[in-house]
Formats: structure tokens, C-alpha cells, sequence
């Protein structure tokens, strides 16, 4: 009863009614155990089943390119505005700053907004907060540490990171798994 019959990879939901247990599997195949009586035995059941699934019980949707990436229309992506990368980061300075460039892993201060695709913003720090941001470049994703170089300061830059270099197949708390992702950005300063 530990292990799951053949061809049946991972459960995708277990539902219990009262009487029965369904179990609905990653390739659709309904399973049912009808007429067990006692609520222990549908929960020690559900219980055998769902660990014998293992670690591959959740996966990470594909990974989408970024010039495949549908965006929000709320967050006013036109690809084409943007600048591609050698690394696969596009980015588009909507103010060219006239202080100091960005150039290896400084210290930056910066305010700005993270957003998904979907359009949901994720973070941020806003202007409004008065109190920028400050942090090593060596602290944050890959993305931020290839697309801010050369921003300069009292610039505001667009990026766009494609998952490997943000967050990749695992995510990270509201960002879900292979998420192409947009930051908002403006740099206040260089430490």
C-alpha cells in the first residue's frame, strides 16, 4: 500500500466525501475507495498516498522566454522598447541618470517595485517611504547584478529577468517557480 500503482506518477488532489476517497492523479486517473466507514481509515489512507509520492509531487511550470512572455497589459511592456543583454536580461532607461555609473557590485541605493507578469506587484520600496533602499549588489539576484550595469545615478531603469536569473524552478515566497519577472527601478546612489 506504500507505493502508488504503476504509471501513476503523482496525486494531484485527495478528496474526501464522507464514504468514499477520490484520488485524482497527475495523469487523470480516478481512483476511488469506497465505503470506508471510519474517518481514520480515509486519513491513514490519504496519508500512505500522499507520501509515497515523494519529492516530485510539485513542479514548477515551464520556463517561458521572455520575447514569449505575455505581460499585463497594466504594466506597459512593449518588448521591442527594450534593449536585450548578451545574458537574456532587456532593459529600457526611461530616465538616463547623470551621476555615477553602476560598474562591478557596488553598494546601490535604490527605490523600486518587483512585478509577475500577471501584473501583481511582489515588492517594493517606494519613494513615498522617503528612505531608499541599500544593499551590496553581491546580496540580490543575478539579474539586478547584470542589468544595473552602467545605470547611473538619478536614472530609472526598466528590467526584464528571465527566471534563471531571478529566481529559477524554485521560486521564492510569492514568486512562484520559473517566473519571468519585472523591476521598476531607481537609482539614488552609489556606496
Amino acid at each position: 500500500m506504500g507505493a502508488l500503482p504503476a504509471g501513476i506518477r503523482r496525486v494531484q488532489t485527495l478528496h474526501f466525501d464522507g464514504s468514499s476517497v477520490f484520488v485524482f492523479t497527475s495523469s487523470g486517473i480516478i481512483m476511488a475507495f469506497g465505503r470506508l466507514l471510519r474517518h481514520t481509515s480515509a486519513l491513514l489512507l490519504g496519508a500512505v498516498v500522499l507520501t509515497s509520492c515523494g519529492s516530485d509531487t510539485v513542479s514548477a511550470p515551464q520556463e517561458i522566454p521572455l520575447d514569449q512572455q505575455t505581460w499585463a497589459s497594466s504594466l506597459g511592456v512593449t518588448l521591442s522598447a527594450f534593449t536585450k543583454l548578451p545574458s537574456g536580461i532587456y532593459y529600457l532607461d526611461t530616465v538616463v541618470g547623470t551621476g555615477a555609473a553602476v560598474s562591478g557590485t557596488p553598494s546601490v541605493s535604490v527605490y523600486y517595485a518587483g512585478y509577475l507578469a500577471s501584473g501583481s506587484k511582489f515588492d517594493e520600496r517606494a519613494r513615498s517611504s522617503n528612505t531608499p533602499l541599500v544593499f551590496p549588489l553581491t546580496q540580490v539576484i543575478q539579474g539586478w547584478q547584470v542589468g544595473m550595469q552602467g545605470m547611473k545615478v538619478g536614472g530609472k531603469r526598466r528590467l526584464l529577468i528571465p527566471a534563471a536569473l531571478g529566481y529559477g524552478a524554485s521560486g521564492n515566497g510569492p514568486i512562484p517557480g520559473n517566473a519571468n519577472l519585472l523591476f521598476d527601478i531607481e537609482l539614488v546612489g552609489l556606496n
